[in-house]
């Protein structure tokens, strides 16, 4: 049993079997079509659907009916070919034509939204790029002013090393002047304890033996005294004036 492929003018529809197109009212003029059929026809020409064909009383017989059913099937014909046509449009315009249009229209449209894309691309950049620069302007500005710091803090040590460094040579240079001072002061001393040795050496009258042993004990040990007093004076004076001389 065949199946069978209807067709509205606009699109195909089926297969459907005999029982099926009982239901599908239709008329003569319908096409069909079947595997085997080279090509559509109507349903009238095909023998096996005749008797589904929907019987339509002929019309009131006038003089103009040959007339009438040419102009008819006349109508019938162009408003297939107008079907056709319209199903070949999409929205009024050929198919070809409209994919044309559309393909430009989103190469346009891809075209805007890549260059809004680069133009917000570039606005970050170089948003950044100036954050960047202010950054860079901003860490050059703290290292001018931590190096301004260092440079003064040198110099503040600078002038607190050289305060230092004078009270010392000040201090150093006090200190020569109260041990020369005191080195003639010792000098005198010793002379004059070695003048009291000589003469408790010398001296024989008014004396024991013991006394004048005393008397030359003391004596010698006062020069000793003055002796390491004076050697004592002029080591700390070389020191100082050592000292002196790496300062300068």
């Amino acid at each position: 049993m065949n199946s069978y492929f209807l067709h509205n003018g606009i699109e195909s529809s089926g297969p459907f079997t005999l029982e099926e197109l009982k239901s599908k009212n239709i008329k003569p003029n319908t096409p069909v079509w079947c595997q085997g059929m080279p090509d559509w026809k109507t349903a009238a020409e095909v023998e096996e659907l005749k008797f589904l064909i929907t019987v339509i009383p002929p019309p009131l017989k006038r003089n103009d009916t040959v007339a009438t059913s040419t102009v008819q099937n006349i109508k019938t014909e162009n408003q297939l070919v107008e079907k056709k046509q319209k199903a070949k449009r999409i929205f009024g315009l050929k198919k070809s034509v409209f994919f044309s249009i559309s393909l430009l229209a989103v190469l346009i449209i891809a075209s805007l939204f890549l260059n809004f894309y680069q133009e917000n691309r570039r606005a970050e950049l170089e948003l950044k790029n100036k954050q960047t620069e202010k950054d860079n302007i901003q860490y050059r500005l703290q290292q001018k002013e931590i190096e301004e710091q260092k440079i003064q803090l040198a110099i503040q040590e600078k002038i607190e090393a050289d305060r230092l460094l004078n009270n010392k040579k000040e201090t150093i240079k006090n200190r020569l002047f109260s041990n020369e001072e005191l080195l003639i002061s010792a000098n005198t001393n010793f002379e004059n304890a070695k003048k009291k040795l000589a003469d408790a050496s010398n001296f024989q009258f008014f004396r024991s033996s013991e006394e004048r042993a005393e008397q030359i004990d003391q004596a010698q040990k006062e020069v000793t005294y003055w002796k390491k007093e004076i050697e004592k004076i002029t080591n700390e004076n070389d020191q100082l004036k050592l000292e002196l001389e790496k300062i300068r």
